[in-house]
């Protein structure tokens, strides 16, 4: 059954991974886990999108943490605001989304401080009581939220959610802290993807535009007695009197060498 299919609050059937000794934790992790780091180690930032991207994140974290009933990864948007970019239900998103207009819940708080958060009994949980209720209306029992980081600064939260409380085990949040890491850098890379994309694209605009008036500054030059710094001066003057953008201005002259004359 998808994820978007499951009824809220239902455990996800998997078979549970392999059992091998952890590093240094004495708690054990899967063999899943390990087949999890490479899958996201080896996504392609420019060959996806960061939806894309951190729902292959969320796939693979409910492979690898059979107890889960549903994951979301919440990320810091740009404006410094809070948004899940992706969710393997939309019982998560409601929960998330809850959090974001209160300002205040684990995953909240795991943005905000760089802790973790485990809800183990959301029945008994004190600490955010509209959290709990919405939480629980939408058949979690418990919640871990890890806070993802880059530069170590928190960038985002990884969100798992288990229908019954206690479900969580020890194993599991060893795999969602270890997971978290590499979800980290992908959420990073595909960031600072984005943001040298976007800078690309600034740049060829600002290309574009000298060409257009420098061909501008060349008709000017052409059609009267004034060199290269006068037709600049025309443009920019004409720019600030019409209160047009000095490229719509150029572009204008070159559809019409008479427009500054009007």
């Amino acid at each position: 059954m998808s994820d978007a299919l499951m009824e809220p609050g239902a455990r996800r059937q998997v078979d549970r991974p392999r059992l091998v000794p952890g590093p240094s934790t004495g708690v054990t992790v899967g063999d899943g886990y390990v087949g999890t780091l490479e899958r996201l180690t080896g996504l392609l930032v420019e060959d996806e999108t960061l939806e894309s991207l951190l729902t292959q994140v969320l796939e693979l974290t409910s492979r690898a943490i059979g107890t889960s009933a549903a994951v979301s990864v919440t990320a810091i948007d740009d404006g410094g605001g809070y948004v899940t970019v992706a969710a393997t239900s939309e019982d998560a998103r409601v929960v998330d989304d809850l959090q974001y207009e209160l300002d205040e819940g684990p995953c909240v708080d795991s943005l905000q401080t760089g802790r973790e958060h485990l809800l183990s009994d959301l029945s008994q949980e004190e600490r955010w009581p509209a959290f709990r209720e919405r939480a629980m209306d939408c058949g979690f029992g418990s919640v871990f939220s890890v806070p993802l980081r880059a530069g170590g600064q928190p960038i985002g939260a990884l969100n798992v959610f288990a229908g019954e409380r206690g479900a969580l085990r020890a194993d599991d949040l060893e795999l969602a802290r270890r997971i978290a890491a590499p979800a980290a850098t992908t959420l990073a890379n595909a960031r600072a993807y984005r943001q040298a994309t976007q800078l690309a694209g600034q740049l060829q605009q600002a290309l574009e535009g000298r060409a257009v008036i420098e061909r501008a500054k060349g008709i000017l030059m052409a059609s009267r007695p004034c060199d290269e710094e006068e037709a600049f001066g025309l443009l920019r003057r004409a720019s600030q009197q019409r209160n047009v953008k000095l490229r719509d201005i150029a572009q204008a002259v070159i559809a019409d060498p008479t427009t500054l004359a009007r």
